[in-house]
């Protein structure tokens, strides 16, 4: 049989065409649920954050985003999940700060590099701890706990929800940074620690608004700085310690990460829902709803940020003398 020539060259063109188009286009044309792992439970602020812009990105993807919590081992569970997954842009995930900085610190066996697996593609958020003291001490800006510090010695004590978080890390960071010394005192959680700050057990500690508040509200407690690197969203004058010390930074952040072979096309394509959806006023005010304003941070700028907080807490790791687990 004899194919026009026409015909020939229509069916040649047809089958090269797969070839030949984006990557973002065929993504484009998916219609398949895209996986947003998250590395912890449901309610948690992660959470709520990835509840948050799913909507926003489901509608500018044009794809279904199912968020998939996959809480345990400080995250790892999760962070592993998005590492082995085939980079086609339908896995991402919500990842917290701490997962790619500080868990490489924390954990001798770290099934992932978080470096060479995973690609940070947009930050959404990022907020400073506040630096908190019982009022009862009668110190009123940071100066003042400078001089409570060194006028209590070796008496002086600070108080965290656990080694290895980042407010245990952050505040070894701020005591070298004055200058002083102080005994870091463990507790199980944010509660248990604020608790032993509104009872006088401990000098200060550094902590987020959400379990501060009710505090704060009391009068029993006192925010006395910022440790973030962006004005804070409800006490925007409240001054920053990287003003004065720019290796302090106490922050948390979290961001839309994705396998680290993520071809380019689908990165741009990625971060451009995830920027539009973080301009949408709705959005924003959901976001500062749970005390988390957005931050972006596009992949380019990201590299720089990343960089400068792995090599943060890198220092406060070996300041605080923390051995991985």
């Amino acid at each position: 049989m004899v194919i026009p020539r026409r015909a020939a060259l229509a069916s040649a063109l047809a089958a090269t065409l797969p070839f030949c188009t984006s990557d973002a286009a065929a993504q484009a044309a998916n219609t398949q649920p895209i996986r947003a792992v998250c590395g912890s439970s449901p309610g948690s602020i992660t959470d709520l954050i990835a509840r948050i812009v799913q909507p926003g990105l489901a509608q500018r993807l044009g794809q279904p985003v199912v968020v998939d919590n996959r809480p345990g081992a400080g995250g790892n569970l999760a962070a592993e999940f998005l590492a082995r997954a085939a980079p086609d842009g339908q896995t991402i995930m919500v990842i917290s700060g701490g997962i790619t900085t500080l868990n490489p610190y924390l954990y001798k066996d770290l099934p992932f590099d978080p470096v060479r697996d995973i690609k940070l593609v947009s930050r959404i958020t990022a907020g400073g701890f506040l630096l908190a003291v019982p009022s009862a001490i009668g110190v009123e800006d940071v100066d003042g706990l400078i001089a409570h510090l060194k006028r209590k010695g070796d008496a002086a004590n600070y108080g965290s929800p656990g080694i290895g978080f980042a407010m245990h890390v952050g505040a070894e960071l701020f005591l070298n940074a004055i200058g002083a010394r102080a005994t870091h005192v463990p507790y199980r959680g944010s509660a248990a620690a604020i608790n032993a700050l509104v009872a006088g057990e401990v000098d200060f500690l550094f902590d987020s608004r959400g379990p501060l508040l009710p505090h704060l509200q009391s009068g029993k407690v006192r925010v006395i700085a910022n440790g973030g690197s962006l004005p804070d969203i409800v006490y925007p004058s409240l001054p920053r310690l990287s003003d004065r010390w720019p290796d302090v930074v106490v922050q948390s952040w979290t961001a839309i990460a994705a396998p680290a072979a993520l071809p380019v096309p689908l990165v741009r394509r990625l971060d451009d829902a995830t920027r539009a959806t973080l301009e949408d006023s709705e959005v924003i005010a959901r976001l500062r709803s749970v005390g988390n304003g957005p931050a972006y941070l596009g992949p380019d700028e990201f590299v720089t940020f990343y960089a400068e907080e792995r090599e943060r807490a890198a220092r406060g790791v070996r300041i605080a003398g923390v051995q991985p687990q």
